[in-house]
């Protein structure tokens, strides 16, 4: 019970993380010849992130080979395709739900397979806010009777976000790889593709 407990509450920290960021495309798009250091300016709405968005890529600090195929990637989802329905929908009414999955490493009857733990959906509400340069996605959610709220400086187009994550957010994607190859391994940030 106490490990399903705490499945749950690191699937829970995991959809926190992927609704701290996100957009949508504008009808007058901004070119990335635009976007520079000396023009940036923190300017993002609510309407820029309503939407669908899907996870793209989860980025480690080491290369992986988790599907034993000898290619190695820093991109996690280039190695399993158990992230493939993680996304959050952001609602115009400030409500938004997140879909998550995690890995687990110790599986199998040995402790020795991974095994994707898929499925989880919560549910919260959303902001953005304007900080100098740096524009944040807020959000706040209950989950096993805590409410948690997070703020994340996004880096954003018009159809992708992205934003860095710590070690223990890390670990609710990733689970606990000790004495595993992927032990060192630690995912560094998540980026988010619009679907609409």
């Amino acid at each position: 019970m106490n490990n399903l407990l705490n499945i749950k509450n690191v699937l829970g920290l995991f959809a926190a993380t992927l609704v701290f960021v996100s957009c949508e495309p504008n009808e007058d798009p901004i070119s990335s010849d635009e976007l520079n250091a000396a023009n940036a300016t923190a300017s993002i709405v609510p309407e820029d992130l309503e939407g669908e968005w899907i996870l793209s890529a989860m980025l480690t600090d080491t290369v992986v080979d988790i599907n034993n195929d000898g290619v190695f990637n820093s991109n996690i989802l280039l190695e399993t395709n158990c992230f493939q329905d993680m996304g959050v929908t952001f609602l115009p009414n400030g409500d938004m739900v997140t879909n998550n999955s995690k890995l687990d490493f110790k599986a199998g009857t040995n402790d020795d397979e991974f095994e994707c733990l898929s499925g989880r959906t919560d549910s919260g509400n959303w902001d953005v806010e304007n900080v100098n340069t740096e524009e944040r996605l807020v959000i706040s959610m209950t989950i096993d009777g805590t409410t948690r709220t997070h703020s994340r400086i996004l880096d954003r187009t018009a159809n992708t976000f992205a934003f860095e994550i710590s070690k223990f957010e890390s670990e609710q994607y990733y689970g606990n790889p000790s004495g595993t190859d992927a032990e060192e391994v630690t995912v560094l940030s998540l980026e988010y593709t619009r679907l609409n």
